[in-house]
């Protein structure tokens, strides 16, 4: 087989979601004769905190681990004075200084790539591409957009042909648009940096069409939509899982600021009162929530009156997060407003557990062109269309308790990750 090195910050152990774009390509690139080196940071820890524990410290020394068709090498990581400094503050009253310095950090991290906290990741690549010459082609996925910097820098030293992937665009992100101050530097400051780094890159994928289509008409390189899908071996169950005796509703991972988590949760209280007191058998659950304080402090606020038709975790093993989603009746998915092209991170396990999923609000993006196709989608735009499809979804529990559901498994079947891998090995054999 080829060798190639893949560039990831995220990698198993560590069970952040990105993490599993790169294991899948470590599960099936060897079917396009491709044997894949990741070099990747140390994850000896358990993460329990998405936000706070992405850049902690871990790891002393160098770590190898060598498999049929493909090997990766973990990196000893040392926390910046940013990520410190973040973990000392998060949710107290000095958060403010951490923001000041952040900003700081942000625009001076670029302009030292090779002395960056990402420098023992780079310097280790460099050194091992030094000893492995034979190596032509390299992919880097981002974020951190720094690896994007990596890859360039070693792409001229090595003359390696590399891909890159996106899992977020960066200078054409639609996220930060109400903030007139992040908006002037991702479009004049740190789009000088995309442009440069990508100027050496072959191609690029990114997550959706939209991000492509952008992510085009900037760095002007052909660009391919690669999914981040989902592994139907995570979701095979020994043994069927029962549904819950109450009407579920679940959703599984973070909300975002640009998701109307309170409206939703407004709309629920109103189809609750319209039921007399507890005779309603109905929960909404929320799983991974109460590692978000701040979030989870006002929804709870908002479901006071109605605690008892709620359920939050913290966040859970990935196996547990898929039973409770296995014994749900209905899955939840909240759209992103203001922002187009962005899947969530679970929308493709919801496809795996094939299970209806109620969209809310419904804007014609990316929830409804998949949801629609694979016959899960109940679209929501209205808070009334809402309310009445809660209604009509508990009655049909009340009637048929479960009932089967057909869904269009070809078109599910095109969103698994060893399919979307197979169009990384159509673009790598291009290089």
């Amino acid at each position: 087989m080829e060798k190639i090195i893949v560039l990831a910050y995220c990698f198993p152990p560590c069970n952040a979601t990105p993490s599993e774009r790169a294991y899948s390509w470590a599960a099936y690139l060897n079917k396009g004769n491709y044997y894949p080196v990741f070099i990747t940071r140390n994850w000896d820890f358990d993460m329990s905190n998405a936000s706070s524990d992405l850049f902690k410290s871990s790891g002393k020394e160098v770590r190898i681990e060598k498999f049929d068709t493909y090997e990766v090498h973990y990196i000893p990581y040392y926390a910046s004075w940013r990520d410190q400094l973040f973990t000392k503050t998060t949710q107290t009253k000095f958060y403010f200084i951490y923001l000041v310095f952040s900003f700081i950090y942000s625009l001076l991290n670029p302009l030292f790539i090779r002395s960056s906290s990402f420098k023992h990741i780079y310097r280790y690549a460099d050194d091992w591409l030094g000893r492995h010459t034979d190596i032509k082609k390299m992919v880097a996925t981002a974020s951190p957009f720094e690896f994007f910097g990596m890859a360039y820098l070693l792409s001229k030293t090595h003359s390696l042909k590399w891909i890159a992937d996106y899992r977020d665009d960066w200078s054409t992100s639609e996220v930060f648009k109400a903030s007139k101050i992040k908006q002037f530097l991702l479009t004049h400051y740190f789009s000088r940096f995309e442009k440069k780094w990508l100027s050496t890159c072959s191609s690029f994928s990114s997550v959706s069409e939209h991000l492509v289509y952008k992510i085009e008409n900037l760095i002007k390189k052909p660009g391919t939509c690669i999914y981040n899908g989902f592994m139907p071996e995570n979701y095979k169950e020994k043994t069927p899982q029962p549904v819950n005796k109450k009407f579920t509703l679940c959703y599984v991972g973070s909300i975002y600021s640009t998701q109307p988590i309170i409206p939703f949760l407004e709309c629920v209280n109103t189809f609750i009162q319209s039921y007399p007191k507890d005779s309603l058998q109905f929960e909404v659950q929320f799983v991974g929530i109460k590692n978000e304080p701040q979030l989870y402090a006002s929804m709870l606020k908002t479901t006071e009156e109605y605690a008892s038709y709620y359920s939050f975790t913290t966040r859970l093993p990935k196996k547990d997060a898929i039973t409770l989603q296995q014994r749900a009746h209905c899955l939840l998915a909240i759209s992103h407003q203001g922002i187009k092209g962005s899947p969530g991170s679970k929308l493709y396990e919801y496809l795996a557990i094939k299970k209806p999923v109620l969209v809310y609000p419904e804007k014609g993006d990316i929830l409804f062109e998949t949801l629609s196709k694979t016959k899960q989608g109940i679209f929501c735009e209205s808070n009334e269309e809402l309310i009445n499809a809660l209604h009509a979804l508990y009655q049909n529990f009340l009637e048929h308790k479960n009932t089967s559901h057909h869904f269009n498994q070809e078109e599910i079947n095109k969103y698994t990750r060893e399919a979307q891998t197979d169009k990384l090995i159509t673009m790598l054999n291009k290089l």
